[in-house]
């Protein structure tokens, strides 16, 4: 092997090291045509909930829904499950990530979402989780709408279940239909295993040291 195909391959090593610490995997559940939409204020509906299963393991870093007029406050978060069963509904009290509070007006099914300022644990691949938009604590008293469509057409494929709670605490979720279902999006960024970096230092430094060998040799 010569020393250009050396350097050809360290490099190669190091971009694909790279491109796994940025490696991202975005679900997406769109709305169909003939949506249904549901009223999420702070009187009424507090928060909306829809499973989903995580396909890699990371954090949140983005957080995103379809809403349908209105102006209000509130977030988006990311749930566990009641007893870690995903038949017993969202767990409130185990929040896994969180948006800022989002305050605006926006027209007719715009797409919303956040990217910075997301709290998160690391979720584990394939284990399920729920999306949840919430104005619980929030005082919004507008008339934002959760986007829903019919079972699995379209994006994430879970079991079809979707939460509501009527709780202003937003910690008892009293009701469920398997249809519609919510339209959102999430983004896991997945975290690199230490063996990762070390690998992207090992091939940066060998680099370097056939760079400067080569510089040694032509002085």
């Amino acid at each position: 092997m010569t020393k250009n195909t050396t350097i050809k391959f360290i490099a190669s090593f190091c971009l694909l090291a790279a491109s796994s610490l940025a490696s991202a995997d975005t679900l997406i559940k769109a709305p169909d045509l003939g949506n249904y939409w549901h009223p999420l204020s702070s009187v009424g509906t507090y928060t909306y909930a829809n499973s989903f299963v995580a396909s890699t393991s990371g954090l949140v870093t983005e957080l995103g829904t379809w809403l349908k007029g209105g102006s209000s406050n509130l977030k988006f978060e990311i749930l566990g499950s009641v007893s870690g069963l995903v038949g017993n509904g969202p767990d409130a009290g185990n929040v896994l990530a969180s948006s800022s509070v989002l305050s605006g007006n926006y027209a007719d099914l715009t797409f919303v979402d956040v990217t910075s300022g997301i709290s998160s644990a690391q979720l584990t691949a394939g284990q399920t989780y729920w999306f949840a938009a919430t104005t619980v604590g929030l005082g919004g008293a507008g008339s934002y709408n959760v986007g829903g469509h019919t079972q699995n057409s379209a994006g994430i494929v879970d079991n079809g279940t979707f939460w509501f709670s009527n709780d202003p605490t937003g910690v008892n979720f009293g009701g469920k239909k398997f249809t519609p279902e919510m339209a959102f999006s999430v983004s896991i960024s997945a975290v690199p295993e230490p063996e990762t970096y070390a690998m992207l230092l090992a091939g940066l430094g060998v680099m370097g040291a056939v760079a400067r060998r080569r510089k040694a040799k032509q002085v």
